[in-house]
């Protein structure tokens, strides 16, 4: 399965990483690149493909319309998984990307008018067996968010407490630290070097890792996962690192996180 990072942008290009190089593409060509993904394919999308718990019945629960449970999940204290400064983590309705990824995915649904997830162009995982339909699939993430967790903790960088500004140009020495701190911990995954480039291309990179580790252990359920998709459609869901606390620290937010009402 081949798998396709992006870095999608409203205002410049956006960056792409197929894992030989990286490009800068308008719209209009990114467009034309997923008209010729084929179905052995996984797209790793940095931008909300999910919004309301149900877009059916949209505006049943608190704060539907602008911020999912993973959005809170990485700003609250209490999970001990809150993003210092400059790994920011807004709710999904503030993240202008998301109109762009409306254009060319379909995605997120908002409500009963939008088409169905089995008429999109691209499945959305979580909520959609791999060989279920002939699709390529999507899958979201957040780089900046996994790129911390698989750093935070290590030797010479910065405390949660602190900031870690690292798409700033000032941050360059930041930025090849934290890659050469995932590239210890992801060395067998081929991916181009993304240091003469800016913090898309780090993200873009960072999200291609993700991906190509994700499809890996799905091919051997029989290992511990380096790669998790925390959440769900409901909850919204990202690709992460598989670092130790995360997943029962989400378990007991998500307990406490208000439920669609019935209807």
């Amino acid at each position: 399965m081949s798998v396709i990072s992006i870095e999608p942008a409203p205002g410049k290009t956006s960056t792409v990483c197929d894992g030989t190089d990286f490009y800068h593409e308008t719209p209009a060509q990114l467009r034309d690149r997923l008209r010729r993904v084929n179905g052995d394919a996984l797209l790793c999308w940095d931008a909300p493909l999910t919004g309301p718990q149900d877009p059916d019945h949209a505006d049943m629960v608190e704060k539907d319309f602008s911020q999912r449970c993973i959005d809170s999940f990485f700003t609250r204290k209490e999970t001990e998984f809150k993003t210092p400064k400059g790994i920011s983590v807004l709710p999904y309705s503030d993240r202008p990307h998301w109109v762009i990824t409306r254009s060319l995915l379909g995605l997120p649904r908002t409500g009963r008018f939008d088409v169905r997830h089995k008429e999109l162009p691209f499945r959305l995982l979580p909520g959609e067996e791999w060989n279920e339909y002939p699709r390529p699939g999507v899958v979201e993430i957040h780089p900046a968010v996994a790129a911390w967790l698989w750093c935070r903790g290590h030797r010479g960088f910065p405390s949660c407490t602190e900031p870690w500004r690292y798409k700033s140009s000032k941050e360059a020495g930041l930025r090849a630290k934290m890659w050469q701190c995932i590239r210890r911990q992801t060395g067998d995954v081929a991916c181009p070097n993304p240091l003469n480039g800016d913090g898309d291309a780090f993200d873009a990179a960072v999200g291609y890792l993700l991906g190509v580790l994700f499809v890996r252990d799905r091919a051997r359920p029989e290992s511990r996962p380096t790669v998790i998709l925390l959440g769900d459609r409901k909850t919204g869901s990202f690709l992460v690192p598989n670092v130790g606390g995360l997943l029962e620290s989400w378990k007991k937010f998500v307990e406490k996180w208000p439920k669609v009402r019935n209807h």
